[in-house]
């Protein structure tokens, strides 16, 4: 019976995971690999020359200076939702306003769903914002098991690590401690944060050289910007982003050399009562309705981005289909009501298709391309064209037309058109019910 539950399984899965046919059709520039970049606790107010700190009386605040920090692709008003670590970092990888951690566990929920079915490898270099469901995404990840400054206890998760990351994360779990030897004060926060980006940067490093061909998301995450803001007041909280304006370069570089698309944001902001207060905050009811605690900083630096400044307002929740189109992937994101920021030199048409259906591209009555996949994506299309796409098969030809003012995406799936993945899945469990109830039925007759 065992065996006869395991054959069906098998069966009925075999079809779930989609083809996919990826066609460029001119010569453009795109990053094979990404590093998404979370600071925790940054505010865009603390050092965007657009922008001005505030503190809750009234007072000006200090601003740092960082030159690093503004490179490529600047979004100048990026609001997260809610200004609580947590429940941003769900925001972020979902695109989902309204996600907690709990959402970050369910199937085809983030980003991290999207590049795995893409063939990419998802890694991680976190201090906060690694709960539980945010490190079962990861196919390896190493983190901060707890807050603690003093004593920080570093841990690694693996799944299905790439030859030797594992290795290499040990290597730097071991180096921790040589970062923060007799160091006290605001020195100390900025070495545990220089630890994790040059432990990142070591990550990214070894991925271009040892696995070339390996597409990748890098997720790293510094905690110490917050920890400056709650407990070193607001001059070290501006000191402790200058010095990681310093300490960032590294990483900025490794993915400017390698045309790597590099995601810089944060969870949420910083608010002050007063100048020179000793403490700041932003999820209490005091601070979490500032600018200060929900305006984050969005730059980002992509081969196939167009650099400047964007002015418009946009959410945290943006940011996840920004870096799937940056990506050429289809934000197929199954929570998301966050839009692609239209950043991009070029568009992309991400189609899905009954295996059965040709597609092909059309453009002024001539053919450009043609494919047979369950699921498509036509990269680098001149932006403000239109295209026809055609779907032929046994049932006839269908027609979509599109105008590429920005990526789109296009579906050729009818309700009739066979089993989906969510009838697959139920098909599954009530066999599994059925199955295993035979087989308790079976044991209570022997």
């Amino acid at each position: 019976m065992k065996k006869v539950l395991i054959i069906l399984l098998l069966l009925l899965t075999s079809n779930i995971v989609s083809a996919v046919s990826e066609i460029t059709l001119n010569d453009v520039k795109r990053p094979q690999s990404a590093i998404l970049f979370i600071v925790d606790g940054f505010g865009s107010s603390y050092y965007y020359p657009e922008l001005a700190p505030i503190a809750l009386d009234g007072s000006a605040l200090l601003k740092a200076r960082a030159q690093n920090l503004t490179f490529g692709t600047r979004i100048i008003y990026v609001k997260t939702p809610h200004p609580v670590t947590g429940i941003a970092h769900s925001v972020i990888v979902t695109g989902y306003s309204d996600a907690n951690e709990e959402i970050v566990g369910y199937p085809d929920a983030t980003i991290y769903d999207v590049t795995r079915q893409h063939g990419f490898v998802n890694l991680a270099v976190m201090e906060t914002g690694d709960f539980s469901n945010m490190r079962q995404e990861q196919d390896i990840i190493l983190f901060a098991e707890n807050n603690s400054l003093d004593k920080p206890g570093i841990s690694i998760q693996a799944k299905s690590s790439p030859p030797g990351m594992y290795e290499l994360m040990y290597d730097w779990k071991m180096k921790m401690p040589s970062y923060l030897n007799n160091i006290s004060g605001r020195e100390r926060y900025r070495a545990y944060n220089k630890w994790s980006i040059d432990a990142a940067n070591a990550v990214a490093n070894a991925m271009i050289k040892d696995h070339p061909s390996q597409k990748f998301l890098l997720t790293v995450n510094v905690g110490e910007i917050d920890s400056g803001g709650h407990n070193l007041g607001d001059d070290d909280y501006v000191r402790l982003i200058e010095d990681l304006d310093r300490d960032f370069y590294s990483i900025y570089k490794t993915a400017q050399d390698n045309d790597i698309a590099l995601f810089l944001t944060a969870d949420h902001g910083m608010s002050f009562a007063t100048k020179n207060a000793r403490r700041g905050g932003h999820s209490s009811d005091k601070y979490s309705s500032k600018l200060e605690s929900l305006r984050i900083p969005l730059v980002m630096l992509s081969p196939n981005a167009v650099s400047g400044v964007v002015s418009g307002e946009y959410g945290q929740e943006d940011i996840a289909p920004t870096l799937l189109s940056v990506l050429d992937l289809p934000s197929h994101l199954q929570y998301a009501d966050g839009k692609a920021i239209n950043i991009k030199k070029y568009a992309s048409i991400f189609v899905k298709a009954d295996s059965q259906y040709t597609v092909s591209l059309w453009n002024d009555g001539r053919k450009i391309s043609e494919s047979s996949d369950s699921e498509l994506v036509f990269a680098g299309l001149p932006l403000n064209t239109s295209y026809t796409l055609k779907a032929t098969g046994a049932r006839g030809t269908y027609e979509e037309h599109v105008s590429l003012d920005s990526d789109k995406q296009v579906s050729f799936r009818k309700p009739d058109g066979g089993i989906g993945n969510r009838q697959m899945f139920a098909i599954i469990l009530v066999l599994i019910v059925i199955i295993g109830g035979m087989i308790v039925i079976k044991r209570i007759k022997d």
